[in-house]
């Protein structure tokens, strides 16, 4: 059962990133605060213990601490931001809010960022309001996109981020959808190389590193807690949990299993939020994929730990059971 659900608060941003998943951005049919406590509510009765509210940019939807504050009752929520609205007063308010977490994007130093994020002076904006979230004790993870254009900057970030007082880096390879391209993609060797310097970077700096990328699990299994035997990985159960652990609402209200996911079930303004997780074929599909993998994905000794990412099989073959193809075992054996 679902514990986890991302939803996009709403579809404005005052940015326009090279890989942003959303290609459109505009307000239209947003959820109104009524239907979003009634959402809220349902996910609550419905066994989801943490939040994810993204967009969109999160801080532009006006009644956003209203709805923080309805949400109370979660065990955690985090704010997925990019950070260029993070002021005083803003900070000041979340500091009052017990269970809010903030996921700040920061994808290159100063040239690199703004270029990624299509505006000039967001890197600035960033880094000025760390100090900021510091003074009011807001925790927050940095998030690290690493793509062919800000690879490169990936340590320089992180060394400087700690030295702001970050205690968490979080980084996931692009992913193909929305406005990113193919050309964005790291090799997979260039893609192992930065993560393994960059967990031991932070390990130097007493940093937690984070990802939530299933491929990683064969290669670092340490970094997750498992013990990579024939007879401990019968026992275990992970990697990508799109519409099994995690679900993902849309600012409409639409049902779907990963915001990377381009296929949506049912709206919550025509179905119970019940209904949709039970009785959906996308969710029935999703919560048996390990057993009906296509591909090398359907005989690979690492399937119940890994699975590869159902986003990435459906960019590249257009179905969520294919194997994934930028899977890593390759590059290790």
């Amino acid at each position: 059962m679902a514990t986890i659900a991302q939803w996009d608060v709403n579809n404005i941003c005052n940015l326009n990133c090279k890989h942003c998943r959303v290609s459109e951005k505009n307000d239209e049919n947003e959820l109104s605060l009524k239907q979003a406590k009634e959402l809220l509510a349902q996910l609550w009765y419905n066994g989801i213990t943490d939040l994810n509210f993204s967009g969109g940019e999160p801080f532009l939807r006006e009644d956003l601490f209203e709805l923080l504050k309805y949400a109370n009752k979660f065990q955690s929520i985090v704010i997925t931001t990019n950070g260029t609205l993070l002021n005083e007063e803003t900070c000041k308010k979340l500091s009052k809010i017990s269970n809010v977490k903030l996921s700040i994007s920061l994808d290159g130093m100063e040239k690199t960022h703004d270029t990624f994020r299509r505006k000039k002076g967001t890197f600035q904006k960033v880094i000025t309001a760390l100090p900021i979230l510091k003074k009011y004790h807001i925790k927050y993870a940095i998030k690290y996109t690493l793509s062919s254009e800000t690879m490169d900057d990936a340590l320089n970030v992180l060394k400087l981020v700690a030295k702001k007082g970050a205690k968490e880096f979080n980084v996931r390879r692009v992913i193909l959808a929305g406005n990113a391209n193919k050309e964005m993609l790291l090799s997979n060797e260039k893609y192992i190389n930065i993560i393994k310097k960059l967990i031991n970077e932070c390990k130097k700096l007493k940093i937690n590193f984070r990802t939530g990328d299933p491929l990683l699990i064969p290669v670092f299994p340490k970094l997750f807690g498992i013990d990579i035997t024939d007879d401990s990985m019968k026992e275990i159960y992970s990697g990508c949990q799109a519409g099994d652990e995690i679900i993902y609402i849309d600012y409409k209200g639409n049902v779907g299993a990963c915001s990377y996911i381009p296929i949506l079930a049912d709206n919550i303004k025509e179905k119970s939020l019940d209904d949709i997780l039970k009785n959906n074929k996308l969710f029935i599909q999703l919560k048996q994929y390990k057993d009906n993998l296509k591909g090398k994905c359907s005989h690979c000794k690492y399937r119940n730990i890994c699975g590869g990412c159902r986003a990435s099989a459906f960019a590249f073959k257009k179905s969520l059971l294919e194997e994934d193809p930028l899977c890593l075992i390759e590059d290790i054996i």
